[in-house]
């Protein structure tokens, strides 16, 4: 027979912060450790005849290599643009499509579920689609041809190739924005907007005076999330031109791929996605903490 004690015992209580083990083992060797590692390879001497044996230890020469090179800067440049494209587009585009579709109805939801749909679609699909369409013998020429206009260079022009890439990318990020922008107005209450309506306002001067700045935070982490993501974007690039005609689409996780799976020099490869990783960490920093504000208000 079982001693009443044993009855009387109740549950086992652990801490909370051991149910977070798996979680934290699990995101140490998934990420962190790939982390470490390619710290150490941009600090190393590593090369194909090497990858599997020693790695001579040569400290920040890869990084003063790249750091005085032109190419560098370059993609650092070519990133930047493609930044502005996606600002432009996430935050002008975004709010306009965002107020089109403020509007509850059945249109709306239509328009949002394509959104959503174009959202979803993976990266490889909608590329491979849109440098279908943006051949020198692809569909968008054989529409100029038909109202008498010459084919352009969407892909195969130095000047051309990265407005097209970045524009293709716009578009795919665009139904993020405008989703979440549409989530903020949304959370607007109408009271706000009718007193506005009562005190004379139209309707330009209740977006500029009254939604924009009530909007203000979202647009700030939207902004954010807009660059970091445009500074890690590599499949658009990748499937479309494979940083071509040249090195005109050139960005930085391009020129990192580039050198350490074409050109095989994996130091200078590594040394590029730290570049970029210390990008995107700088541009994190204003997230959490615009994020940490949100919640304390």
């Amino acid at each position: 027979m079982t001693s009443p004690e044993v009855h009387r015992r109740g549950p086992v209580r652990r801490p909370p912060a051991v149910f977070l083990v798996p979680a934290v083992l699990l995101l140490a060797a998934l990420a962190v450790w790939p982390l470490v590692v390619l710290v150490r390879m941009s600090l190393s001497d590593v090369g194909p005849t090497n990858i599997v044996g020693d790695w001579p230890f040569v400290g920040l020469a890869n990084y003063a290599e790249a750091l005085g090179g032109a190419a560098l800067w370059e993609a650092v440049g070519r990133t930047a643009i493609v930044t502005g494209v996606l600002l432009a587009s996430n935050l002008v585009l975004g709010f306009w499509a965002a107020s089109l579709l403020q509007v509850r109805g059945r249109l709306s939801s239509v328009v949002l579920s394509v959104m959503v749909f174009v959202w979803a679609l993976p990266p490889i699909v909608s590329g491979s689609t849109w440098k279908f369409l943006l051949t020198d013998t692809g569909a968008l020429n054989g529409l100029l041809g038909l109202v008498g206009l010459g084919p352009v260079g969407w892909l195969s022009s130095p000047a051309m190739a990265l407005w097209s890439v970045s524009g293709v990318v716009a578009w795919a990020a665009l139904p993020f924005s405008a989703l979440v922008l549409r989530g903020g107005l949304l959370a607007i209450p109408t009271e706000l907007l009718e007193a506005a309506a009562l005190d004379g306002a139209g309707p330009w001067r209740t977006r500029f005076q009254v939604v924009l700045p009530l909007l203000r935070p979202t647009l700030w982490i939207l902004a954010i999330l807009t660059a970091v993501y445009a500074f890690k974007s590599f499949d658009f690039f990748y499937v479309m031109t494979r940083g071509g005609p040249g090195t005109s689409t050139r960005t930085l996780p391009v020129a990192s791929y580039e050198e350490a799976f074409t050109t095989f020099d994996m130091s200078t490869g590594a040394t590029l996605a730290v570049v970029s990783m210390l990008f995107v960490a700088l541009l994190a920093v204003p997230y959490v903490r615009s994020v940490r504000a949100e919640e304390e208000s």
